[in-house]
């Protein structure tokens, strides 16, 4: 994972201003700039295994990172809607064709899509932006945005602060986590799906008529 190593070169000469490098490039991730966050977040914990970050205090940044960049591309949404759209920058990030496949998903899953977002890196920002554009209120999304981030969040700085004096066996664990993530995600996935088609059978299976 060449990335990981160059956020590592790029962030060791910062020392403890770490942070506000952590910050900057999170709040980038959130706009669709094409970093992985994963690896920035387990980054910010390798710097914690050797004391050079608390591994709390990235814990805090990331979370702010994280939540700030999610919530200011839901807010654009919400407040531009479609007119933004027509700009280049994000005619890139939201394509039409894409712009279908989130609208898609949405429709599927509804509000739950947002929790689910956060674990799928490609979609994240269309996802959130067209939430915003759907009028979702904002607390709303603050609280599925923010339980989906208490979890990958500190998962993945602790990765990095767990295995950060053997980059090579992180590497594999990145890997191992990464597949346990999207299992769990396909799992939750099917859960809901299970759960509406248990829904729709159950209203098929109620009498069109009731007698008094």
């Amino acid at each position: 994972m060449q990335f990981l190593h160059d956020v590592l070169h790029f962030l060791q000469p910062y020392g403890s201003h770490s942070y506000f490098v952590i910050l900057a490039m999170l709040l980038a991730c959130g706009f669709g700039i094409p970093m992985p966050e994963d690896i920035i977040l387990i980054t910010g914990g390798i710097l914690s295994s050797h004391d050079v970050t608390n591994y709390w205090g990235v814990v805090a940044v990331g979370m702010v990172g994280v939540l700030g960049g999610d919530g200011t591309v839901f807010m654009l949404g919400r407040r531009f809607g479609t007119r933004i759209r027509s700009h280049a920058f994000f005619r890139k990030v939201l394509s039409d064709r894409r712009d279908h496949q989130v609208r898609g998903i949405i429709q599927k899953y509804g509000d739950k899509v947002v929790f689910m977002a956060r674990f799928m890196p490609g979609l994240r920002t269309p996802i959130f932006f067209t939430c915003g554009s759907y009028h979702l209120p904002p607390w709303k999304f603050l609280l599925l945005d923010g339980l989906a981030a208490l979890i990958s969040v500190p998962l993945w700085i602790y990765v990095g602060h767990l295995f950060g004096s053997n980059l090579e066996e992180l590497e594999v664990k990145i890997r191992q986590f990464q597949a346990g993530v999207y299992l769990i995600l396909g799992l939750i996935v099917l859960a809901f799906v299970g759960a509406a088609l248990i829904k729709r059978r159950a209203l098929r299976n109620l009498p069109n008529n009731t007698s008094v």
